[in-house]
């Protein structure tokens, strides 16, 4: 929503939305079209664009590009929202990532499972015999890890998401950053076996 349409000689004013019992008093301003509407009704009422239906005075209100002034909705009106909430059950590309976001799980415990096998011998905990050949294990298994993050963030791109699905979009960018940070800390663990197999080998 703009801060600053009052001051562009459009000011703001209160509707309120009314889907089934519930409803909610939102700010709108006569030059908002009905597709930023409709954004805004997806932030308060978690139906997507795909399912709504905006009932005014018995009509259904369906081009996006006509503003709220020029279909009549002024200070106080009741607008009806129809449509059915998000279910990410019924959302094949947000299972999709959420199953993306299970096996990362999985490989992220690989990844603690070796860090403290690298601390271990960092701190001097197992026989110098026994360093090279482990930390040559450790590597392979890190290098193992890394190809696994490399695939699933292939997983994550090749999903195509349709505009209106917004919370399929933002779970795929929560998934995305969290493999990149695990990432970063497979890459330092790299780098201290590395150094490590220096001193071993």
């Amino acid at each position: 929503m703009r801060p600053n349409a009052s001051k562009m000689g459009d000011p703001m004013y209160p509707i309120i939305l009314c889907h089934g019992p519930n409803k909610h008093e939102i700010l709108v301003w006569g030059a908002m079209t009905l597709g930023e509407l409709a954004n805004k009704i997806d932030e308060v009422t978690r139906i997507p664009h795909s399912n709504q239906k905006i009932i005014f005075k018995g009509r259904n209100l369906a081009d996006h590009d006509i503003t709220l002034a020029t279909y009549g909705i002024s200070s106080g009106t009741k607008v009806m929202v129809l449509g059915k909430k998000f279910d990410p059950e019924e959302d094949a590309n947000f299972q999709a990532v959420v199953q993306i976001d299970h096996s990362c799980t999985r490989v992220e415990r690989t990844l603690f499972d070796i860090i403290p096998q690298v601390d271990g011998i960092s701190g001097g905990y197992l026989e110098s015999r026994l360093c090279g050949e482990t930390l040559g294990r450790l590597r392979k298994q890190l290098l193992a890890v890394n190809e696994e993050f490399m695939r699933l963030l292939e997983q994550l791109d090749s999903i195509c998401f349709e505009e209106t699905q917004t919370p399929a979009r933002q779970k795929r960018k929560s998934v995305v950053k969290r493999i990149q940070q695990l990432m970063e800390k497979s890459d330092q663990l790299h780098e201290n076996i590395n150094q490590l197999r220096l001193k071993y080998n």
